[in-house]
């Protein structure tokens, strides 16, 4: 057991810095985690009628090529000098530009067939996470070299967390938004998605750029001056070379993988298994329900986030880890007694597991991800963040295309269709049994793969004290 470490005053992050750099992360939530996990199936198959495998499909599309321009955009970013540093560029142009075509996605031109519409999406997804990798590519490079200390990094991403947990609360209601009594269809007399999104999207547009400029307008970055401005720049195939040569990447990616594969696979089924089991088709009471969901999940994911902080303090990430992935299974485990028609408000319970669970992993993987930037910089002696960031990116991307082709897959194998309100019986059993077993497989791996997660807080103090012999403090 580790003892914490004083923070020095030259290793801590400025209070403004710290907060509008994690007011920052809300911008993928908007961006991306909305569009996919909860709005694509109920606004494109519910809405419109589009079939979930064929859209599992096009989300495929998009994560394979945002998976491609991550690499890409993170060794430019890397490459980069100008007189702003090397990522305040991208995150001024990529947020302007992100939130500029956001609602292009629910303005299709009218008249279109289903190839059509697909199409139509497959052009304009591949241009918006084009302009979307350009942010968050520079994003998340400038996050590993904000502080070299071990610990300050973890109180970073505890900030971070909070921001992205509040935005959570905010994309949590907003389905129950699009489909109330403010958008009434007159047709049917019910709360329209489509309608509703129509409107929803411009303000999210507005979100987008908001929170994507603040890390361009007030972040300053800590290396570029001092050493990354004038180290060489690396071509595209020797950064690849170098990041699939680092072995703690390799552990973080090996528990990031099945986490995210885990958990994003079942994200649509959940709302499914809302509207169709434990509400019977209604699908504006199953928001209510998630809406408030994100609101319980997010006060408690808040006010644990102190205590993760300093248990990772106390001990160390790994072993935080491990206790935070160990609670993610008990948590969804959980679902099988408390998913209930007659009490729809007892899940409650184990997604207040699950989320606070997961919140803390995110919560340290990244911090990880700084520690892993040293590592690498100790073997290249370069700094590499925006190549380091983008290599394990492309492995979660590649999850994450996995995870929305097997959501759309597994939702058309439990029998589901969208024609009719009332599911049959046993396709509400296929819905239930798939939702809860289906992660936890996953998660087991993850557990088992950071257990041998090399970089503990002893090796990390090694490493800082050998690149400052080399190169002094910065």
């Amino acid at each position: 057991m580790a003892t914490p470490t004083h923070i020095a005053p030259a290793d801590r992050i400025p209070f403004l810095q710290k907060i509008m750099f994690a007011a920052g992360g809300s911008t993928e939530l908007l961006a991306t985690t909305l569009l996919m996990y909860t709005l694509w199936m109920p606004y494109f198959n519910i809405g419109l009628g589009l079939s979930p495998v064929l859209l599992g499909v096009v989300l495929m599309v998009f994560q394979l090529w945002n998976g491609f321009m991550d690499p890409v955009m993170g060794n430019i970013s890397d490459n980069t000098r100008t007189r702003w540093g090397r990522r305040r560029p991208f995150l001024a142009v990529g947020a302007l530009l992100t939130g500029t075509l956001y609602p292009l996605f629910w303005y299709m031109p009218a008249g279109m067939g289903n190839a059509a519409k697909s199409v139509y999406l497959v052009i304009v997804g591949c241009v918006f996470f084009t302009c979307f990798s350009s942010w968050a590519m520079a994003y998340y490079g400038l996050q590993l070299e904000l502080t070299p200390n071990y610990d300050e990094r973890t109180r970073l991403t505890g900030w971070m967390s909070v921001f992205q947990r509040l935005a959570s609360l905010s994309g949590g209601w907003v389905l129950a938004i699009v489909t109330g009594s403010m958008f009434i269809n007159s047709a049917t007399g019910k709360g329209d998605i489509v309608l509703g999104m129509k409107t929803a999207c411009w303000f999210i547009a507005g979100g987008i750029i908001l929170f994507g400029l603040l890390p361009a307008i007030f972040v300053k970055e800590r290396y570029y001056e001092a050493e990354s401005s004038r180290q060489p720049r690396e071509r595209f195939w020797q950064s690849i070379k170098e990041s699939s040569g680092c072995m703690p990447l390799w552990s973080l990616i090996g528990i990031s993988f099945p986490l995210t594969l885990g958990y994003a696979a079942v994200s649509a089924l959940s709302l499914y298994v809302n509207i169709y089991y434990v509400f019977n088709g209604d699908i504006h009471a199953a928001s209510i329900v998630n809406g408030w969901k994100a609101t319980a999940t997010t006060v408690a994911g808040i006010l644990l986030i102190p205590f993760w902080a300093w248990l990772s303090e106390r001990f160390d990430k790994r072993k935080a880890v491990l206790c935070t992935v160990s609670l993610a299974i008990i948590g969804h485990l959980l679902y099988y007694f408390c998913l209930r028609p007659d009490m729809p408000y007892l899940q409650l319970i184990p997604s207040l597991f699950e989320s606070c669970a997961f919140s803390a992993i995110w919560l340290f993987i990244p911090s990880m991800k700084a520690d892993v930037a040293d590592y690498d910089e100790l073997h290249t002696t370069r700094r590499r963040e925006g190549s380091i960031n983008s290599f394990c990116s492309w492995f979660l991307k590649v999850s994450m295309t996995c995870a929305v082709g097997l959501g759309g897959l597994v939702l058309q194998l439990s029998g589901f269709t969208s024609k009719i309100i009332h599911q049959p019986p046993a396709v509400l059993h296929r819905m239930v049994t798939l939702y809860i077993l289906f992660p936890i497989g996953f998660w087991i791996i993850a557990l088992l793969i950071a257990y041998f997660y090399p970089l503990s807080r002893r090796r990390m103090g090694e490493i800082r004290a050998e690149l400052e012999i080399r190169r002094g403090a910065i």
